[in-house]
């Protein structure tokens, strides 16, 4: 069977392109055949036999394929069906656990709000320095109507007004004997 990418009369040669790479540099990737739309999308076949963007990336979904011609496309299908999906996939789910953690402690999903209704912050102005009076340690509840997204998972976050900071348990373990001991004195 002959390669889908020659002719009789002369050899289709594969187009080399320096691609920029957002980390700054280049990438040289070389190309077959190239299909666009007016909208700005296109698809590459690269000399290696993916379907991909100009970078290198694999293509998102198979619908992407759609702007190939009938001939083209059938090709194209049978590529994903064989191993396209499954470097798309596993391609995209890489990216989204680095930027899972890139965003650190930050969870979508709480499946415990205890734990998080019982966390206190202190509240200072905005702009004052560490120094500048604080409020006692409070939970949400005392300051917000419903409770932010924020609340448990972030130490210390500063708005226009107010600035909040996490109080760590060991703190507030050390603080509640020394008021103990102010009571029991009281009461003697």
């Amino acid at each position: 069977m002959p390669c889908p990418y020659t002719n009789e009369r002369k050899k289709r040669m594969a187009q080399t392109l320096y691609v920029k790479m957002p980390g700054g540099g280049q990438r040289e990737v070389k190309i077959v055949r190239t299909w666009g739309t007016s909208g700005g999308t296109s698809v590459y076949l690269h000399a290696n036999g993916r379907y991909a963007y100009k970078d290198g990336t694999p293509l998102q979904s198979r619908n992407e394929l759609d702007i190939l011609p009938l001939v083209q496309r059938e090709a194209a299908l049978a590529w994903w069906e064989r191993a396209g999906n499954k470097e798309a996939t596993a391609h995209y789910e890489a990216q989204l656990q680095a930027a899972r953690t890139a965003a650190g402690d930050f969870q979508t999903e709480i499946k415990n709000t205890d734990e998080l209704d019982a966390i206190n912050y202190i509240r200072r102005k905005s702009g004052g320095k560490k120094t500048t009076a604080a409020t006692a340690p409070k939970t949400w509840m005392e300051w917000f109507p419903k409770r932010p997204d924020w609340w448990g998972q972030a130490r210390t976050i500063s708005f226009a007004d107010f600035a909040y900071e996490m109080v760590v348990q060991a703190e507030a373990t050390t603080a509640e004997p020394a008021e103990a001991n102010e009571v029991l004195s009281a009461e003697e």
